[in-house]
């Protein structure tokens, strides 16, 4: 009995372990996806509850639904790296880890989905609205390209 107890303490440990690991990971996307789109990044900010990018845009504010989805894909590729560590795994235990590892990072991506404000997934559907009705949107005058001129100039 006492085994089973100090196992899962080690398990509950391994899966605090793995979300704070993964946290830093995801706001780590965020950075490298705000760099490539030109922002300044200040700071990684720790909280009690939370791991906060802090970023400069530079006039770049809607680039933010891209910064948006460089966290949701550094946690699905720590999902998907889990869950291939609990395919490939020999071990029992190592394939407990791995599945662990898998159910912190699958429940971090959904909740990020969530289509919120606050969260990942309501900033990539903010930016893809804006982006979809920007497209939509009729062109001025000024940005119609010039009529094509056809003939040489004997014509």
């Amino acid at each position: 009995m006492e085994a089973d107890s100090t196992g899962l303490v080690l398990l509950a440990v391994w899966a605090i372990g793995v979300a704070v690991a993964s946290a830093l990971l995801h706001e780590c996307g965020h950075a490298c996806a705000a760099r490539a789109v030109g922002w300044k990044v200040v700071a990684l900010r720790w909280r009690w509850y939370a791991i906060t990018l802090a970023a400069e845009p530079n006039e770049r504010g809607d680039e933010v639904w891209k910064v948006a989805l460089g966290g949701l894909c550094a946690t699905a590729l720590l999902a998907l790296g889990f869950l291939a560590g609990s395919v490939l795994s020999g071990p029992a235990e190592l394939d407990t880890l791995c599945r662990v590892g898998f159910a912190v990072n699958a429940l971090m991506l959904l909740t990020n989905l969530l289509p919120l404000p606050p969260l990942d997934g309501g900033l990539v559907l903010t930016g893809l609205r804006e982006v979809q009705s920007a497209a939509r949107a009729p062109r001025s005058a000024d940005a119609q390209p010039a009529p094509a001129v056809r003939g040489g100039a004997g014509n």
